[in-house]
C-alpha cells in the first residue's frame, strides 16, 4: 500500500500546474466551514476506498485554495469504517471542492465501495476561537504512509433542553485538553442544519495520551453528560489513526 501511495502522490503533483502557496493564509478566526463525514465500506474493497480518499485528501490540501485540512481516520476496531475531518475557508471553498476533478474521480471509484450513502455534517468551529486549521507543512510534500495519532470523531445529538450545559461542559474539557502537552487539538463544532448535533475533533498523539486524558474529570464530566442528555440519530464516535495526512504534517490547533 505504500508504493500506491507514493503513486498516487506523485500523479496529484504532476497533474496540478503548481501546488498552492499558502503562505500567511492560516485561518484566524471561528469562520472555517467543516465538513465531517463517516463512511462504511464493503471488506474487499478497502484497498480500493484507501487509495481514493488518499488520492482526494493530497489533491484537495496541495491544490486547492480554499482547503486548509483535510484529514482520513480508519476505525482501529472495525477497518470497514472511516472518517473524514475538512476545513474550507468558507461554504464556497467546498462547492468548488466538489467540482473538482480529484473529488469527482474519488466519487465515481468509490461509490461502489460503500455500504450506505456517507453521514455528511456541515458544522461551524465553536472552539478554538482562533486556531490553526493548516495541515500542510512546506518540505513534507513528500511524505507519505499511514500515521499513528490516536483520533476520536465524535458526533453527538444533544435534547435542546440541555444544549446549553452540553456545550459548557465540553468547552471546558477542550479548554483543559489544550494543555496536555500530548493532545495535539480539541476542537468543538457544531452541525449547522441541525444546531443541537454536537462534534469533538480530537487529536491525541497516541493511544497512551489519549487514554490518560479519558481519565480527567473534565472527560469523565462530558461522558457522564453525553449519556444523560444524548438523544439517538447522532452520526455516532469512530476512534482511530491517521490515514491521511502521515504524522510529519500538521495536526497542532496552535497558531
Amino acid at each position: 500500500m505504500l508504493s500506491s501511495l507514493n503513486l498516487i502522490r506523485r500523479k496529484v503533483l504532476s497533474s496540478s500546474s503548481k501546488r498552492v502557496s499558502r503562505g500567511m493564509a492560516t485561518i484566524l478566526n471561528s469562520e472555517p466551514y467543516m465538513v465531517m463525514v463517516k463512511f462504511d465500506i464493503k471488506e474487499h474493497y478497502l484497498d480500493r476506498f484507501i487509495e481514493g480518499a488518499v488520492a482526494d485528501g493530497v489533491g484537495s490540501v496541495l491544490t486547492e485554495e480554499g482547503c486548509r485540512r483535510f484529514d482520513v481516520v480508519q476505525d482501529l476496531k472495525d477497518h470497514t469504517k472511516f472518517a473524514f475531518t475538512e476545513a474550507y475557508d468558507n461554504k464556497e471553498a467546498f462547492e468548488h471542492h466538489v467540482t473538482t476533478h480529484h473529488f469527482l474521480k474519488f466519487h465515481r471509484a468509490t461509490r461502489p465501495t460503500q455500504v450506505s450513502e456517507p453521514v455528511v455534517s456541515f458544522c461551524r468551529v465553536l472552539f478554538p476561537a482562533n486556531g490553526n486549521f493548516d495541515s500542510y507543512v512546506e518540505g513534507k510534500d513528500n511524505e507519505m504512509g499511514f500515521g499513528t495519532h490516536h483520533i476520536r470523531h465524535s458526533g453527538q445529538h444533544i435534547q435542546s433542553d440541555y444544549l446549553a450545559e452540553y456545550l459548557s461542559v465540553v468547552m471546558a474539557e477542550a479548554g483543559e485538553a489544550t494543555k496536555e502537552t500530548s493532545c495535539l487539538r480539541f476542537d468543538v463544532y457544531q452541525n449547522l442544519e441541525v444546531p443541537n448535533e454536537i462534534y469533538t475533533y480530537e487529536v491525541y498523539e497516541d493511544v497512551e495520551a489519549y487514554n490518560q486524558h479519558q481519565q480527567t474529570s473534565t472527560a469523565e464530566a462530558r461522558a457522564k453528560k453525553t449519556q444523560e442528555w444524548g438523544k439517538a440519530g447522532g452520526a455516532g464516535e469512530l476512534v482511530g489513526r491517521n490515514i491521511w495526512p502521515p504524522n510529519c504534517w500538521n495536526f497542532s490547533s496552535e497558531l
